[in-house]
């Protein structure tokens, strides 16, 4: 997640907001008010309270309302930004799992999430924006997590039917050789078959490794896509 977080307030205006928009490509603004508590201490220091998102839809909306009111009542420059802010009902928490977080971003077709914690100030329960969850995030992550950003080569292993032995073989040789695994991933398909899996080799030189594959009759593919047979 993003902790370092551009901000808007409730009663900021749309033109402010749109500055903003503009000036860091942003897509959506997290709503928020200042408060403050004094921690153990005796140091006061500011909060953020959760209180809705602003997308850069709304300023378009906004516009595009403003040109169609032939009477001119308000620029949309000088509305608010919580007259047009999203509630953003929906948030996680620190602890949240990453797994959860994605299943929430892809079946409600969101962009982001809030994530917040609740704290006691004053002797009320506040929701205090910590971070803003996005897409990107969780893409960057899964990069991460198999190994994208370090040296070395994808692997792709077939698993016919699903049987997993080729894998757990290919590890092995691996062990063997001395060859280092920084990833494994094995994902099913939407009919909930295992037919293929992903291994991030950390090195640039797998040729040992592909001899004894090949020598065991384990199908394998990198640098294109492996088709399993049936």
């Amino acid at each position: 997640m993003s902790t370092k977080l551009t901000t808007v307030e409730p009663d900021d205006t749309l033109a402010h907001a749109a500055n903003l928009f503009r000036q860091y490509s942003f897509h959506h603004l997290p709503v928020t008010r200042r408060i403050y508590q004094t921690n153990g201490e005796g140091v006061r220091v500011a909060l953020l309270t959760c209180e809705g998102l602003l997308y850069a839809q709304d300023i378009d909306l906004a516009v595009a309302v403003s040109e169609g009111d032939e009477q001119g009542r308000q620029p949309w420059q000088e509305r608010r930004v919580v007259e047009v802010m999203h509630s953003a009902a929906i948030r996680v928490t620190p602890t949240t799992s990453v797994a959860a977080a994605a299943q929430l971003l892809v079946e409600r077709g969101l962009n982001c999430l809030p994530v917040v914690e609740y704290k006691l100030v004053d002797g009320e329960t506040r929701t205090i924006l910590v971070g803003l969850l996005t897409r990107s995030d969780l893409l960057i992550a899964l990069s991460r997590a198999m190994g994208a950003f370090e040296p070395g080569m994808q692997l792709d292993i077939a698993l016919p039917h699903g049987d997993m032995t080729p894998l757990a073989r290919t590890l092995q040789l691996a062990a063997e050789l001395h060859v280092h695994i920084r990833s494994v991933l094995a994902a099913p398909q939407s009919d909930g078959t295992l037919s293929v899996a992903t291994v991030r080799l950390g090195t640039i030189n797998p040729t040992p490794l592909l001899l004894r594959l090949k020598q065991e009759g384990i199908q394998y593919t990198f640098g294109g896509p492996l088709l399993a047979s049936h």
